[in-house]
């Protein structure tokens, strides 16, 4: 289903980046292969283990944790078990976006002074 062609191997990880802001990393990486669930990738940097990453490739995004690393010939080799597959990618992170990076507006609705008053909140 998802194995590397030579000419489509580029992907990239995202992760949460250690910063207090809740930037994103993106690591440049190498899609090897996907069966039974797991994902393998190559890699210039080690990743955590257990850590909670999103890998696009192509017109797919991969949700899943890293279970294992190993360095090989001078690059990393990064397995990820895969908990979801998501199609559509370019609609997917705009969802992706909005859902955990964009602040959520809130407006102030007019009431009688001394009425605690509900909130608008849009996105």
């Amino acid at each position: 289903m998802f194995n590397s062609s030579p000419s489509s191997t580029s992907a990239v990880i995202q992760m949460a980046s250690s910063e207090l802001d809740g930037t994103k990393r993106r690591i440049p990486c190498s899609f090897r292969k996907f069966e039974n669930k797991q994902l393998v990738l190559e890699s210039d940097e080690s990743l955590p283990f257990g850590c909670a990453i999103s890998v696009e490739y192509n017109d797919a995004l991969f949700l899943g944790e890293i279970i294992g690393a190993a360095r090989l010939n001078g690059t990393w080799d990064i397995r990820v078990q895969v908990g979801s597959v998501l199609t559509g990618l370019e609609s997917l992170m705009i969802l992706r976006d909005r859902l955990l990076g964009e602040s959520v507006r809130i407006s102030p609705v007019e009431t009688p002074e001394g009425v605690l008053a509900p909130v608008k909140m849009s996105v």
